[in-house]
């Protein structure tokens, strides 16, 4: 009887979502299935992290170096959920309802992480301290061979090391993860940790610790619409930086010409080194590798294509720019790009500002084959019972 009254709590719990067992003031329910309750903001799950007991909310800065600050308007359609035409009330914030096995946490050692995920990353060949980046990148719906495998791309602003188990690293952009969302959408992600991924930090707002504030962006929503290949580029355009007067680290997205929606920040107090500055930025592009199948995975990273194939079919980092003032972004001027396993995943510097990334178009050829082969058989087989 106490086991099964505990499993009910936890299903409860789960139905109810990241949010807590507080009620939504308003729950909407979005094209692509996702339910999204909106909660007051004051009752997110950040607040239950041990380090957030006593935080009190920060309302959004009202001047961020290089742009205008700006509520996102109705409108605005880039995430799914935003076609219903229905927004969370002022003083609350959208949460994705999860019913999942996966509670948002990082369950993988160092040595796991680094032997099964694969990068493409653009970096700065100086090290200067950082106090924020913006980048923008175009959107793919990567295949992905793997059902718990994922495709992204994102920013890292880290300090710390993988060696000390150290490393303190804030991440934001989008990400196709079947097993972790149950579809196949390019969703908006964050992540966070303080210890190399080992038992701190995690996903969204699964765990406690990132705060939002925006009740127009939605962390964990699927993105509208994609890239076509030789067509329409689907942008998405992050802002991490520093603010001033609170050390926090906020988030934002950019949603027109220089005008930007807070979405939240990653509190000063979560971080164990270097909380006035980042040490190093990083752009790019990351697969997980399983080998499920005795072989390297053909997971796509990016839009699949190796940067040789041109824009309109690749996956591209542009505009991208650095904070080395707590006052003043700049143009990036000294980009480095490199790529853990270049003979799947490939990275080609356009300029100083944008660089190219994705693959692995040999593999991808390799797989169209095999599906012909296929297609060919059963056509093949369906003729021979007609007659």
């Amino acid at each position: 009887m106490v086991i099964r009254w505990v499993i009910s709590l936890w299903v409860l719990l789960l139905t109810i979502g990241v949010g807590g067992s507080t009620p939504p003031l308003l729950t909407i329910q979005s094209p692509d299935g996702d339910i999204v309750d909106c909660i007051l903001r004051e009752n997110q799950l950040a607040f239950q992290h041990p380090l957030l007991k006593n935080h009190k909310l920060q309302e959004p800065p009202t001047h961020i170096p290089n742009m205008v600050v700006k509520e996102a308007e109705m409108g605005y359609k880039w995430q799914v959920w935003h076609q219903t035409g229905t927004r969370c009330p002022e003083g609350s914030i959208p949460i994705r309802r999860v019913i999942s096995k996966h509670n948002g946490t990082s369950s993988s050692s160092i040595s796991e992480r680094t032997k099964s995920h694969e990068y493409v990353i653009g970096s700065m060949e100086n090290k200067p301290k950082i106090y924020g980046t913006q980048v923008t990148m175009n959107v793919w719906h990567p295949v992905i061979e793997g059902f718990n495998e994922f495709s992204l791309g994102q920013i890292w602003l880290t300090s710390g090391s993988y060696n000390d188990s150290d490393l303190n690293s804030i991440e934001a952009g989008w990400q196709v993860y079947p097993d972790f969302y149950n579809d196949s959408q390019a969703r908006l992600f964050i992540f966070w940790t303080t210890d190399a991924y080992n038992l701190t930090g995690g996903y969204n707002l699964r765990t406690g610790g990132f705060v939002q504030t925006s009740k127009e962006i939605m962390v964990e929503g699927a993105i509208s619409q994609t890239s076509i290949f030789g067509g329409d580029q689907v942008d998405l355009t992050i802002r991490i930086w520093k603010d001033t007067k609170s050390k926090s680290w906020w988030l934002g997205i950019i949603i027109g010409h220089n005008v930007l929606e807070p979405v939240g920040y990653w509190p000063a107090s979560l971080f164990t080194i270097q909380t006035d500055y980042a040490e190093t930025v990083q752009w790019g592009g990351e697969i997980t590798n399983k080998n499920e199948y005795g072989r390297h995975t053909e997971t796509q990273m990016g839009s699949g294509y190796f940067p040789d194939s041109g824009r309109g079919k690749v996956a591209y980092m542009s505009n991208l720019q650095i904070a080395l003032t707590e006052s003043e972004f700049q143009p990036l001027q000294d980009l480095f790009v490199g790529a853990t396993h270049p003979e799947y995943y490939r990275g080609k510097k356009l300029n100083d500002t944008c660089f190219y990334y994705g693959g692995p178009q040999q593999l991808n050829s390799k797989a169209a084959h095999r599906m012909l082969d296929y297609t060919i058989l059963y056509f093949t087989f369906g003729l021979f019972l007609l007659f």
